[in-house]
């Protein structure tokens, strides 16, 4: 009987534990279920998260290549592309747009709000839950090169008397088959050291056969047209002989090939409607193409006219954006393909034109200083780094100064200086120059920098504001300089960029 009253016993107690076991268990499991749900939901609201993130930076990096010229084109670009990535304006889902935040002209800030629904949570009492998340985009447009007004260029020979008020320059385009130690980095195409005139001489490295553009915006709508001045390459006619002394310049029959013959390149005019990427031309519409042959040299008494080739290069109902000019020297067809060419471009109808991307230019400029305008650089890239790039610069001897004036027209406080060879890459450091500036000279020496490549980083301040905006580059030397040279200026950073969130 005892061993049957502790079997008995034994059993009343498991009993007794099972039944205490059970709240334990379902309140186990209730545990566990939550965390299942709030696994589940909250992996659902990190996807959501990200697509709303992602929607966002879409939105803003396709807006903001409207700006700063079309706020409300930016904002209609911003609200369909949230559109097509599924977020619309009703009563669950908006999105708001603010073009120039904070008065940065090329910036757009874009902010999407989503309600999404949950699954397990609702158990909880959590049906739904609002995800919000924003993205601003920067645009870097191409900063304006050489031109704070409608023309790239001289309208009469600086050196002649009468010629006042000019910019002190041509625009410069040489000949396929000319050495790069003339001053064109780009279109020409024999390297350094290897002669001009010669078809078969060693390649540049930087040669490239796309030549320069020029960037053109109208002015509210009205109509343009581009003219140019002497955009002929000028041979040496029995009447007129060319030289760097000679109008606008044009040189090359007389000293690498057959004088008193028609010789050296053509030109090729084309003209694209504007698009968000104005220095890649590859998928622009193309407007107007036209080319140029060469002409013989005029009398240098003749007068200076602007006039256009083609009448294809009038837009009578401009659109906004930037136009683009490309002028290049086309595939040669005859023999070497070496002159230097110099002339003038406008755009009329109040429309404003300027360079792109870098610029070749022929300085002629007499006396002891002289400034060119450089770069438009607006208050916009504050606390950026602003980039000079001059190959080939102060070609005379005796030498002189070479150096970068801020908007106010001093010289800007300091630099950092590089130097590289024509069609090397790798650049070397010559130190921090106080004030920005350095010796150039063609002496064959030290500071000649004939073939060379000369860089110089500005950083430019929190505080940086302008009022016209306009950098320059000031020569000064003791006497006249002839000089063809090639710049490049540019702020650091993706043209188009999301901006970090604080």
């Amino acid at each position: 009987m005892k061993m049957r009253e502790r079997i008995e016993s034994r059993f009343e107690r498991i009993a007794e534990d099972a039944g205490a076991v059970l709240p334990l268990v379902t309140l186990a499991l209730v545990v566990l279920i939550g965390m299942a749900a709030f696994a589940t939901d909250l992996g659902w609201m990190y996807v959501n998260a990200s697509r709303v993130q992602r929607a966002a930076e879409a939105a803003a990096l396709s807006a903001v290549v409207e700006l700063p010229a079309d706020v409300a084109g930016a904002n209609a670009v911003a609200l369909d592309i949230a559109d097509k990535n599924g977020y619309v304006v009703d009563l669950d889902t908006f999105v708001v747009t603010d073009p120039q935040p904070d008065g940065f002209e090329t910036q757009m800030r874009v902010e999407i709000t989503d309600t999404i629904d949950l699954f397990f949570l609702s158990i909880f009492g959590m049906d739904t839950q609002t995800i919000t998340r924003e993205s601003t985009a920067e645009y870097l447009p191409p900063l304006p090169l050489g031109s704070p007004a409608g023309q790239f260029g001289n309208s009469c020979d600086p050196g002649e008397p009468g010629c006042s008020g000019q910019p002190n320059f041509w625009a410069n385009i040489h000949g396929r088959d000319t050495t790069t130690r003339m001053g064109d980095a780009y279109s020409s195409r024999c390297a350094v050291n290897q002669g001009s005139g010669n078809s078969g001489c060693g390649v540049n490295p930087d040669y490239r056969p796309s030549g320069y553009l020029y960037g053109i915006e109208a002015n509210g709508g009205a109509s343009f047209t581009v003219q140019f001045n002497d955009i002929e390459f000028r041979w040496d006619s029995p009447v007129q002989g060319t030289g760097d002394d000679v109008r606008t310049g044009d040189r090359g029959c007389e000293a690498w090939g057959t004088s008193g013959v028609p010789c050296g390149p053509e030109i090729e005019i084309n003209l694209f409607a504007p698009d968000a990427t104005p220095l890649d031309i590859s998928d622009n519409i193309l407007i107007c193409s036209t080319t140029v042959g060469v002409q013989p040299q005029v009398l240098e008494s003749d007068p200076y006219t602007f006039t256009s080739p083609a009448g294809c290069l009038t837009v009578g109902s401009p659109v906004q954006g930037i136009y683009v000019l490309q002028v290049r020297n086309p595939p040669a067809v005859g023999g070497p393909d070496s002159g230097l060419n110099r002339y003038a471009l406008r755009a009329t109808g109040g429309a404003r034109l300027y360079g792109i991307g870098d610029v070749s230019i022929y300085n002629n400029a007499s006396g002891t200083t002289s400034d060119f305008f450089l770069a438009e650089l607006l208050d916009i890239y504050r606390g950026k780094t602003f980039v000079v790039e001059l190959y080939d610069p102060g070609e005379a001897n005796p030498g002189g100064t070479v150096q970068i004036k801020d908007p106010t027209g001093g010289t800007f406080p300091s630099c950092a200086m590089s130097t590289r060879r024509s069609g090397v890459s790798t650049w070397t450091s010559q130190g921090i120059r106080t004030p920005c500036e350095f010796f150039a000279t063609n002496n064959g020496g030290a500071d000649d920098y004939n073939g060379d490549w000369v860089k110089l980083e500005i950083d430019l301040p929190d505080t940086y504001t302008c009022g016209t905006c306009w950098w320059k580059v000031n020569y000064n030397y003791p006497g006249t300089v002839n000089d063809t040279t090639t710049w490049r200026a540019y702020v650091v950073g993706a043209p188009v960029h999301v901006i970090p969130n604080g």
